[in-house]
C-alpha cells in the first residue's frame, strides 16, 4: 500500500493550495483528482475545435495575493488581466456603461438620475471600510464558538475591537450587511430602477435568497472585497483562462515534490478507530495517510465518503441540512464574429464588449427568477453575467475574429418541477437563455458556432459539488465564520481525528480565494508540530 504523509482529495484551487503549503512544512503530499485535468472549477478547456474558455469560473479577484506570492504564481505563467468596464444593458434599449473615467461614468449615471452618482460613491467607502473588516479575517483560522482556549479568546477579542474602531455609522452599516435585507439596502442608497438594477445584480452570482431576506446581503459583501493584480475592488481574467492559475498552483506544487494524480476518483475516506487513516479508489486501490484533507464540499465529504456511520449523530444531522445549491447555469459561446449590441451597434471592438456585461431589467426581475427558481422553474428570463474573454485575450481561439463568450445564467433550480429531469428539459431551456440574449445582440444567431451548456446538474456530475453549489454552501449568516460548514469542523479539523476540510465548504467560502487550502494546510501544519 503506498503511504504519504497528507493526501488531498481533489485538485481544484483550494486543495493545489492546500498541497502547497503542506510540502513547503515538510509533508510528503498526493493529490488525487476524479477528472482528466486539475482545476475543479477554476479550469481551461477545449469546449468546441478551436474555441477554449474557462469553462465554470470565469473571473479573477479574490485571489489572495499572499497566495499568489507565497506560491510564486506568476512565475509559473498565472497572468491577471484587469477588468475595468461593466455594462448593464436592458431589453428596452437602455443601459450603464460604467469605465475608468469619473466624468464618463458621471454622466452614464445621470441619464438616469441626479443623486445616485453622489450616492454611490458614498456607498462604495462604507463597503470599502466594511470590506477591510471581512477581508481581514479571510486567512485567519475562525475562533470557537465553544470550548476554544486562549488564542480563540484573543481571536474574538480582536475582531471585536477591529468593529469597535469604526466610527458609529459604518458599525450600523455592518450590521445591516450583515442581517439586513439586500432590497433595505437598494432601497436606502438609491433613487433610480435603472441602479437599483445594477446593484442588485451585485447580490446574484454566488446567492440563491430573495432580495428580501434577511441576511442575503453578505454575498454583495463577499464579492466586494477582492482585488486583481494589486488593485483593490478591481476584477479580472487571466490569459488563457482560468485554467492558468491552476495549473501555475500545480507546478508550483510539483516542484515542491507533491505527487498530482487524475483519473483517480476518491470512493471512500477509510476510518478505522475514530482517526482518518487513508482512501480508497474506485476500482479499489487504497493509499494510506494519517492526515486527509478533503477539498469536496461538506455535504460530499462527511454523507458520502466518510458515511454516517463515523460521525457523532448531532453532527451528521446537522451537516444534512447544510444549505448547498447556487441555482447557477453555466454556458460557453463559441463564435464566428464580434457580437454587436443592438444599444451600442457598430462592428468594432468598443468599451462595452471589455466589460462585465449584465443582461438585467430591473430588480424586480431578480426576485422574479429567484421565485421561479423556487417554484422549480427555470428563470425565463434569468438573470445573465456574461463576458467576452476573447476581445482581450486572442490565445482562447485558433482563428483571427472569433470569440468565446462566457453566461452565468441564474436563477436555475436543481429539483425541476413536475418531476421534469434536466437532461430532458435543457435543451428547451437553452432556446430560451439564447433567445433573451439574442434580443440584446442581434446577429448572435448569425455567429453561434456551438455552445456548452452545464446545468446544475452537469456542475454536480462533472465537478462534484453537491446539488451544483458553485461555493459548496450558501453565503448567509449561519453558514458563515465560526459556523461554516458547522461549529465543530469551522477550524478545519473535523470530528474524525486526522481529517481536514480545505475547500470552499470551509472559512471563509466560495470563490477562487485560495484562503481555505492555506488556512487548512496552516492548521494540519500546527496540529502535526505542536
Amino acid at each position: 500500500m503506498t503511504e504519504y504523509d497528507a493526501i488531498i482529495i481533489g485538485a481544484g484551487h483550494n486543495g493545489l493550495t492546500a498541497a502547497n503549503y503542506l510540502a513547503m512544512g515538510g509533508l510528503k503530499v498526493c493529490v488525487l483528482e476524479q477528472r482528466h485535468i486539475v482545476g475543479g472549477a477554476a479550469v481551461t478547456e477545449e469546449f468546441h475545435p478551436g474555441y477554449r474558455n474557462s469553462i465554470a469560473s470565469y473571473v479573477v479577484s479574490l485571489l489572495r495575493p499572499e497566495v499568489v506570492d507565497e506560491l510564486e504564481l506568476k512565475k509559473y505563467g498565472y497572468q491577471p488581466m484587469l477588468l475595468s468596464n461593466s455594462f448593464y444593458p436592458d431589453s428596452k434599449g437602455d443601459y450603464l456603461l460604467l469605465t475608468c473615467d469619473d466624468a464618463h461614468n458621471k454622466k452614464q449615471y445621470e441619464k438616469f438620475s441626479d443623486t445616485d452618482y453622489a450616492s454611490l460613491e458614498a456607498f462604495h467607502v462604507i463597503v470599502d471600510k466594511v470590506g477591510e473588516i471581512i477581508s481581514s479575517q479571510w486567512l485567519k483560522e475562525p475562533p470557537k464558538l465553544y470550548g476554544g482556549g486562549l488564542s480563540d479568546l484573543l481571536a474574538s477579542a480582536k475582531l471585536g475591537l477591529d468593529v469597535y474602531k469604526l466610527d458609529d455609522d459604518t458599525r450600523y452599516r455592518l450590521m445591516q450587511f450583515f442581517i439586513g435585507a439586500p432590497d433595505s439596502i437598494i432601497e436606502r442608497w438609491f433613487d433610480s430602477d435603472k441602479v437599483k438594477a445594477m446593484i442588485a445584480a451585485h447580490c446574484m452570482p454566488a446567492n440563491y435568497a430573495s432580495l428580501h431576506q434577511p441576511g442575503a446581503s453578505l454575498a454583495m459583501l463577499h464579492h466586494a472585497v477582492g482585488e486583481c493584480d494589486g488593485k483593490k475592488g478591481a476584477w479580472g481574467l487571466v490569459k488563457g483562462g482560468m485554467g492558468a492559475i491552476t495549473q501555475a498552483m500545480a507546478a508550483s506544487a510539483e516542484a515542491k515534490g507533491v505527487v498530482i494524480r487524475t483519473n483517480v476518483a476518491v470512493e471512500k475516506i477509510l476510518v478505522e478507530n475514530g482517526t482518518a487513516c487513508g482512501v480508497r479508489l474506485k476500482g479499489g486501490e487504497t493509499i494510506a495517510a494519517k492526515t486527509i484533507a478533503a477539498n469536496t464540499d461538506p455535504k460530499r465529504t462527511f454523507l458520502t465518503l466518510v458515511g454516517e456511520e463515523y460521525l457523532p449523530k448531532s453532527f451528521a444531522e446537522d451537516i444534512k441540512v447544510f444549505r448547498q445549491e447556487s441555482a447557477s447555469l453555466r454556458m460557453n459561446l463559441a463564435l464566428s464574429g464580434l457580437p454587436e449590441f443592438a444599444c451600442l451597434p457598430g462592428s468594432e471592438i468598443g468599451e462595452h464588449h471589455r466589460s462585465s456585461i449584465s443582461f438585467i431589467e430591473s430588480k424586480d426581475h431578480v426576485e422574479e427568477a429567484y421565485r421561479s427558481s423556487r417554484a422549480g422553474i427555470p428563470a425565463d428570463p434569468p438573470i445573465i453575467e456574461a463576458i467576452i474573454p476573447s476581445v482581450s485575450d486572442d490565445s482562447l481561439t485558433d482563428k483571427a475574429g472569433t470569440h468565446v463568450m462566457s453566461l452565468l445564467c441564474k436563477y436555475m433550480p436543481y429539483d425541476l418541477a413536475d418531476g421534469k429531469n434536466w437532461d430532458d428539459e435543457k435543451e428547451k431551456v437553452v432556446e430560451n437563455i439564447l433567445g433573451y440574449v439574442t434580443k440584446f445582440i442581434p446577429n448572435l444567431p448569425d455567429i453561434l458556432v456551438a455552445y456548452q451548456c452545464l446545468t446544475p446538474l452537469d456542475i454536480e456530475r462533472m465537478f462534484g459539488m453537491t446539488r451544483g453549489d458553485i461555493c459548496h454552501g450558501r453565503l448567509e449568516p449561519d453558514q458563515l465564520f465560526s459556523a461554516r460548514p458547522h461549529p465543530d469542523a469551522a477550524q478545519y479539523a473535523t470530528p474524525v481525528k486526522g481529517l481536514y476540510l480545505c475547500g470552499s465548504g470551509a472559512h471563509p467560502g466560495g470563490g477562487v480565494t485560495g484562503a481555505p487550502g492555506r488556512n487548512a494546510a496552516k492548521r494540519i501544519l500546527k496540529d502535526l508540530y505542536i
